[in-house]
């Protein structure tokens, strides 16, 4: 199994007053720079899937990936534009890892935790759980699924990522609440909607000694 990891930074950030999460400063950079971070140490490989400047992206170095639907299709449409990027590699990825831009505490874990609960069966999707909650997009998908994909979404009523996972063969892998410096448990899953969120993750980055947090 050979894993590439695609961050998803394709949202409207509709309830962001239409900015683009990735580029909100986070840290000691931006968002998806932080995100890029927080993968890059998992896989051998990471790409962005934007349909915006790619240029925007440049100081990252990594590949920059446009859905191939038209319009805005959502998340799937991005699963499947990581599937076309990793299919023609010559790395010869057979999975990709998908986690949003917008999700900066994703477990360290991630990869291997996904990766092992499909190791004797790899023709099968992985999806993060926690608390009781699907995460759909944080996903191991096998790259053999990408013509299958593209025809889903050629029906534009197929939009919804769990929908897609639960019409094939899949396992969950549950993870546990994190703890902050502060002493409160979190939703390693928790994602930056709205500006409430985003001062909340800049708290608990703050929190910690180094910046960097050691969740």
């Amino acid at each position: 199994m050979r894993i590439a990891g695609i961050i998803l930074a394709g949202g409207r950030s509709s309830r962001m007053d239409g900015q683009d999460k990735a580029l909100l400063p986070f840290g000691a950079a931006r968002l998806i720079d932080f995100i890029a971070g927080r993968l890059s140490p998992q896989l051998e490989a990471v790409a962005i899937n934007s349909n915006g400047d790619p240029l925007q992206f440049s100081g990252l170095r990594l590949p920059v990936v446009a859905d191939s639907v038209a319009g805005f299709a959502g998340p799937l449409a991005g699963i499947a534009a990581g599937m076309e990027w990793a299919a023609g590699s010559p790395l010869a990825f057979t999975h990709i890892l998908t986690v949003a831009t917008d999700t900066p505490f994703f477990p360290r874990d991630l990869a291997t935790r996904l990766g092992g609960a499909i190791a004797g069966a790899p023709d099968h999707i992985a999806v993060a759980v926690s608390d009781g909650t699907w995460h759909p997009v944080f996903g191991l998908w096998p790259v053999a699924m990408k013509e299958d994909l593209k025809q889903w979404l050629c029906d534009p009523h197929n939009r919804r990522v769990r929908t897609w996972i639960e019409n094939h063969a899949h396992r969950t892998v549950d993870f546990p609440l994190m703890t902050a410096q502060s002493g409160d448990s979190f939703d390693p899953f928790f994602n930056i909607n709205r500006p409430g969120d985003l001062d909340r993750a800049r708290m608990m980055i703050a929190e910690q000694q180094n910046g960097e947090p050691g969740l």
